[in-house]
């Protein structure tokens, strides 16, 4: 424990001047190259001792060893009307996220470039790999509530690739964007899909804390011969008031005349610039196993409750205590019917 906060420690005084990143600019300040990374240091227990957690949860998946989550270095190119993002990440969420990724596409967190469409009007028009714009936890922790993803977040795509163009207005009250993409969540080509998939978004601002965000996704996970589309729809709203911060979604999934869907409850209520807490209210309905894909036979529905402090050392360093307790109307979880799972973590950001 002693080595523990000595490396903490050490983290702080490194950390403490790069809050922003660290970014170069020409002579002329019209080229901008920034280089950010974040490192995600966890330890997960089991109330059973299980060494893993269940199949489909892919963060922080490994219990009773010190392990890596995520470790993610991305650079980021801007220029009045060209931009480039790369990147490259290792840990446990790249390993099981990205299992069925060819070794190549494993690597990648975000690869993509973009061109502005227009001299007035902010238009971007970007190809490669990117993040999701289904949802509203990331695989950074440190930009989530909660140390851990919810049960949706983690059967839904995290990234996805293709092409897109995104508007956002002046104001920044209006944001919409429309995605030709290769598949759910998927780099590589799989020559038995060749149709592409499609998916539209659109998020308003009311004001600096408020905001309505939908997103939809049409397309195929399977060979294009079975002709099985999926249709996935996603509403998500963010509030803030003084101290707190509450997120609500609601996610509807529909294929082959299976329906799923899932539903939560955020909130964060910030004590002082060190200390907050955090907590989440969900439920996971897929009786039919269209997405989780836990059994054949037994039905996925889940609820779940998570609790997470965070002291926030500085601003690069967080170190969270998750805890989740989930409950099943059957015996899915490692063969029992309810869950309890701990995990430490720290993560680091600059």
């Amino acid at each position: 424990m002693k080595r523990y906060l000595l490396f903490v420690f050490l983290l702080s005084v490194v950390f403490e001047g790069f809050s922003q990143g660290i970014e170069f600019q020409s002579p002329s300040k019209k080229t901008i190259f920034k280089i950010t990374g974040f490192g995600d240091l966890y330890f997960g227990k089991h109330w059973d001792n299980y060494n893993k957690k269940e199949s489909f949860l892919y963060n922080h998946k490994v219990n009773n060893r010190l392990r890596t989550n995520l470790l993610l270095v991305k650079g980021e190119l801007n220029r009045k009307r060209f931009r480039a993002t790369v990147g490259l990440m290792t840990g446990d969420y790249s390993q099981y996220n990205l299992a069925a990724e060819p070794s190549w596409a494993k690597p990648l967190n975000e690869a993509y470039v973009g061109f502005k469409l227009s001299k007035t009007k902010n238009i971007w028009w970007d190809a490669g790999v990117y993040s999701s714009y289904i949802g509203i936890e990331s695989a950074v922790s440190s930009d989530c509530p909660t140390l851990t993803r919810s049960l949706v977040a983690e059967n839904s795509p995290y990234y996805l690739s293709g092409t897109r163009i995104v508007y956002s207005s002046d104001n920044k009250k209006h944001e919409a964007g429309v995605h030709v993409l290769n598949g759910w969540q998927r780099i590589g080509w799989d020559p038995a899909i060749i149709k592409p998939s499609v998916g539209a978004h659109y998020k308003y601002n009311f004001t600096d804390n408020l905001s309505l965000m939908y997103g939809a996704f049409y397309g195929s996970i399977y060979p294009d011969s079975l002709s099985i589309n999926r249709f996935y729809q996603h509403v998500n709203v963010a509030w803030k008031k003084g101290n707190w911060e509450t997120w609500g979604t609601l996610d509807l999934g529909i294929e082959s005349g299976k329906i799923w869907g899932a539903a939560q409850v955020m909130n964060r209520y910030t004590f002082n610039a060190h200390w907050s807490l955090a907590q989440r209210l969900e439920v996971f309905y897929d009786p039919d196993n269209r997405c989780a894909r836990i059994g054949e036979v037994d039905k996925t529905i889940i609820g779940g409750y998570t609790l997470c402090p965070t002291y926030q050392l500085i601003e690069q360093i967080a170190l969270r205590l998750d805890t989740k307790f989930l409950q099943a109307s059957e015996n899915i979880l490692k063969g029992k019917s309810w869950d309890l799972q701990f995990n430490l973590g720290l993560g680091v950001r600059f």
